[in-house]
């Protein structure tokens, strides 16, 4: 190993002392923020980081390393590995994020400041990469596997990168505290190729990664690849008997051909917003596009309207449905392009309006939809007509409130839920809010994740508890790359979320828009605590693409990032994966999230915290109060100028704290924040 010029470097998001939710138990406080590279007497390395995150676009860790140059130098390195800790201390939490092993990769971030600063945020670290070792997801965090990422060209386009496991041809474990395991991790001119001790003691033959050609470790710098170990997130292991064998390369010719991620989500595109289903011939077509532009509408042959769409607003003509299929041809066109859809739209209900229908636990699918004979539920959501009422009768609904794009509500004419007069039901199947124009209202849901993915919808005084995913999320907008059909323009309003957990602690929030989340989206008088994770949850992947502004006003976030057990007050659990009252990004996506008149105290993290989002947020009239770490923390970064505007907020400790707040950007004095 001394021939061999090995360096440690620590990089990438989540590695600096900001990030402490997978340490926040008093008997490990003293390891927050550490990434120490040791060299033992016998030398063996000891790699441990308590920080950083792997994940699908980019990383976060520590890394014990040589550079070689790819287009001259081939290698095969080999160690025996032994894990000493993975995942969180003193509880039974399944690691997340966390990973170590053999690592090739084609680039390294900037090396984290020293001292820490912390004001300053650090950057993701996108790079192809292959590795051989564990990754903590949804996996057997046990069994080795082959760790890849292509497609990383440009670091600030990584739409539709992947991060992929692959399992090994044979089955290899490796526990904490148990015995090491001999790895090795290569590449030659056919490509990278992974070998294990196996369960009977003897190596593996070399196992070449699938789609990893010899040349992926040549886009981001053609003259440098990066051959080691590493440790992320929360990790402590040791590499004995290394041995770094490098000789020479020849490339293959012609080049093996990369793969490349495709984002075709941006083309210009008609959307019908109105469902394809209708219980009445009374129908309201409602259409959304892309592009400013003029729609004619034909059915039967004979053009019945035009829609100007503008601002990539909705338009609606009301129209008269036949029994059966009715066909509408949309011509769109817009500037010098035109594009043709057509959209079926059925009618298979009787003459007249089902304006009100009843609902129950055990109605009938067949009932009348009185409340002497009500409906089930989702015999209820079908029947019932734009502009219509579903009443819910008391007791418990076990079946999802689950509503899907077929059975939209219309431009001013929305479909909604609500308890029928008196009546208190609840529902434990959960909300699949996949449609347009609804209103949810005065509802209890509780047990499972609620979710919206459509748009145009209005969740009102409803309250939310005791999920075992987040209480409810607006996004997981699909497919990556932006794109308006994500869900936009829906508001919740006055609604309270508490008491949710999942089981690996670390994903449960209050209210959430993350992951695929279009303009227009509000959270509006909001109650959010005791949650296991954050109180709003506003992150943002990479790989999917920029997610848009989201507006909280008048919401209010408090002790989240610790659950307390209803039946049992001195069981608490203390959240592994955040903690913060209003965590508004991620992934150093800028996004100008708004935030007005807000309230957060006594937060596990922040307050208020920018997570890695160094956009033109806007935060004004927000008090922070008694959070255990900062009240509000918006920092610098090294990729854009500090750029948010922050006017009128106020920060107040009751007792001393260590943590200052830090706001970088537009501050003026009319802010009042903890400086110690």
């Amino acid at each position: 190993m001394s021939k061999h010029n090995w360096q440690s470097r620590v990089f990438g998001q989540s590695t600096d002392l900001n990030f402490t939710s997978t340490l926040l138990l008093p008997a490990y406080a003293n390891k927050i923020g550490l990434h120490e590279a040791r060299v033992n007497g016998d030398g063996s390395v000891t790699l441990e980081s308590r920080g950083g995150k792997i994940t699908g676009g980019h990383d976060g860790l520590l890394y014990y390393y040589v550079e070689l140059d790819p287009r001259r130098e081939s290698f095969v390195l080999t160690a025996d590995v032994f894990v000493e800790n993975y995942g969180r201390e003193g509880t039974a939490d399944t690691p997340q994020q966390c990973g170590f092993g053999l690592m090739a990769r084609d680039t390294v971030g900037p090396a984290r400041r020293e001292p820490y600063d912390p004001s300053f945020q650090e950057i993701p670290a996108p790079s192809n990469m292959v590795y051989l070792g564990l990754f903590a997801g949804n996996r057997d965090e046990n069994v080795l596997r082959v760790t890849r990422r292509r497609g990383v060209y440009d670091p600030g386009e990584l739409v539709g990168v992947t991060l992929d496991h692959l399992d090994l041809p044979f089955e290899t474990r490796i526990v904490t505290g148990g015995k090491g395991v001999r790895m090795t991790l290569g590449r030659d001119g056919k490509g990278f190729f992974a070998a294990a001790e196996t369960a009977g003691g003897g190596m593996s033959e070399p196992w070449y990664v699938p789609d990893c050609p010899p040349n992926l470790l040549e886009q981001q710098d053609p003259s440098r690849m990066y051959i080691g170990f590493f440790a992320s997130r929360n990790a402590q292991v040791r590499f004995e008997n290394i041995d770094l064998q490098v000789t020479g390369y020849t490339a293959p010719v012609p080049a093996p051909a990369l793969w490349i991620p495709v984002n075709d989500n941006v083309k210009p595109t008609l959307y019908l917003r109105s469902g394809t289903v209708s219980s009445t011939p009374d129908y309201t077509l409602t259409l959304q596009g892309s592009e400013d532009g003029e729609v004619d509408i034909i059915t039967g042959g004979a053009r019945v309207g035009t829609l100007s769409l503008a601002g990539e607003r909705p338009a609606a003509l009301p129209v008269s449905l036949k029994r059966g299929e009715n066909e509408f041809v949309c011509r769109y066109r817009f500037g010098d392009t035109a594009l043709q859809e057509t959209f079926t739209v059925s009618f298979d209900g009787e003459s007249g309006s089902d304006s009100a229908l009843f609902a129950a636990p055990d109605g009938s699918p067949d009932g009348a939809g009185t409340k002497a004979r009500p409906l089930s539920l989702q015999s209820a959501l079908r029947r019932i007509g734009q502009g219509g009422t579903v009443y819910l009768m008391g007791g418990d609904y076990t079946e999802a409130l689950d509503i899907g794009p077929e059975l939209a509500g219309g431009l001013d004419r929305p479909k909604t839920v609500c308890p029928a007069p008196g009546e208190k039901p609840r529902v434990l199947g959960g909300l699949m809010l996949n449609s347009c124009f609804w209103h949810i209202r005065d509802l209890e849901f509780t047990k499972t994740r609620n979710l919206i993915t459509g748009s145009f919808n209005l969740v009102e005084n409803c309250v939310f508890h005791d999920c075992e995913e987040t209480g409810l999320m607006i996004g997981r907008g699909q497919p990556a790359g932006f794109n308006f059909a994500w869900p936009s323009h829906n508001t919740v309003r006055g609604c309270e979320s508490f008491g949710n957990i999942d089981p690996k602690h670390m994903n449960a929030d209050g209210f959430a828009a993350k992951v695929g989340v279009g303009p227009g989206n509000v959270f509006e008088a909001c109650v959010s605590h005791d949650n296991v994770d954050d109180g709003y949850d506003l992150y943002n992947k990479v790989e999917n693409g920029k997610n848009s502004p989201v507006v909280l006003r008048g919401c209010v976030a408090y002790r989240n990032g610790i659950w307390t057990d209803p039946a049992d007050p001195e069981h608490v659990i203390y959240g592994g994966g955040g903690g913060n009252g209003f965590k508004v990004g991620g992934e150093g996506m800028p996004v100008g999230h708004v935030l007005e008149n807000c309230v957060a105290f006594q937060n596990l993290m922040a307050g208020f915290s920018d997570n890695f989002n160094p956009g033109k947020l806007r935060v004004n009239g927000c008090v922070s109060v008694d959070n255990e770490q900062q009240n509000f923390i918006f920092r610098d970064n090294p990729l854009t100028p500090p750029a948010g505007v922050y006017r009128n907020n106020i920060s107040i400790r009751t007792a001393p704290s260590a943590w200052l707040d830090a706001i970088t950007g537009d501050v003026d004095g009319s802010n009042r924040l903890w400086r110690g």
